[in-house]
């Protein structure tokens, strides 16, 4: 297993679920712990759906593509987390926009679970699309090199793709997620304070992610929920009661009757496929245009 180093990264905390992992102070990729079709979807994959960003989604594919016949070893774009190592590149990345900005950058201990893959962004950055954004299959052959780690030109913008967790340095970037999750949630803080108990003593309680569940033989949902595995699980539950690390005992103080539970449906959506399947590179690959 390779070992932990330090990164960056970018989190889109105006996003209530990237909000509420980065608060737990923990990130999880994807695919950490399991597999398609027991396992949950990435952020990036699942904003494609939700948004029904077709274009992006016949791109990444597209590179998906590559990387699952002739570099099967590498972490896949769709279910890896992204990190800089360079300051300078680091950066670099904001030219990108949306939420690459630096009020969302954070400093994090990375802890992979497997090889990682080191790629020039560059590569995507500067690929030929057509009018409608999408990448021609006929002038791809650039992902080859971007996958072989190749530089694209002088300048590159090396980003680290990664399976495993990262754990969040800091607390400015946290403070921000959990004034907007008290905002979008008051009635769960309680659980919230669990979820970041949980990730300092090892598990993943609390921890969002994204599903996509089968609900008709061509219509999908895609859905969040909280891992709660852990809780009854003795030994956890061993570890939180020996914790004696800070506590917020505002947001757990008793008085309650049951936690609450962050509402996450209006980010929920179906939409119709006629294929959607779990391929062996471990992402699920729609084959056709998405329906809302």
């Amino acid at each position: 297993m390779p070992s932990p180093f330090e990164a960056f990264a970018y989190l889109d905390i105006d996003h209530p679920v990237v909000a509420w992992s980065a608060y737990r102070g923990v990130l999880v990729s994807a695919h950490a712990e399991a597999r398609p079709p027991e396992a949950p979807v990435s952020m990036m994959f699942a904003g494609m759906i939700q948004h029904q960003n077709n274009a992006r989604l016949h791109n990444e594919l597209l590179i998906e593509g590559v990387r699952a016949r002739q570099f099967p070893d590498h972490v896949p774009r769709l279910t890896g987390m992204f990190f800089f190592t360079d300051v300078a590149q680091t950066r670099a990345a904001q030219s990108w926009g949306g939420h690459f900005r630096s009020e969302n950058l954070v400093e994090v201990e990375v802890r992979p679970d497997r090889p990682y893959s080191k790629v020039d962004a560059n590569w995507i950055t500067y690929a030929e699309r057509d009018s409608n954004g999408r990448i021609d299959p006929t002038k791809a052959d650039w992902i080859e090199r971007y996958w072989a780690g190749e530089p694209c030109g002088d300048h590159p913008v090396w980003e680290t793709i990664v399976a495993g967790r990262a754990a969040i340095f800091g607390t400015v970037v946290r403070e921000r997620a959990y004034a907007n999750l008290a905002r979008a949630f008051p009635n769960a803080l309680d659980t919230l304070e669990i979820a970041r108990l949980g990730a300092a003593v090892g598990s993943d309680l609390g921890q969002t992610s994204a599903w996509i569940t089968r609900v008709a033989p061509d219509r999908f949902r895609l859905a969040y929920h909280l891992d709660m595995r852990d809780a009854k699980n003795p030994e956890f539950l061993e570890r939180l009661s020996k914790y004696d690390g800070p506590k917020n005992m505002k947001d757990i103080a008793p008085g309650k009757e049951t936690f609450g539970l962050p509402d996450f449906r209006p980010f929920d959506c179906e939409f119709r496929t006629n294929s959607l399947v779990a391929v062996s590179s471990g992402v699920y690959q729609v084959h056709r245009e998405l329906g809302l």
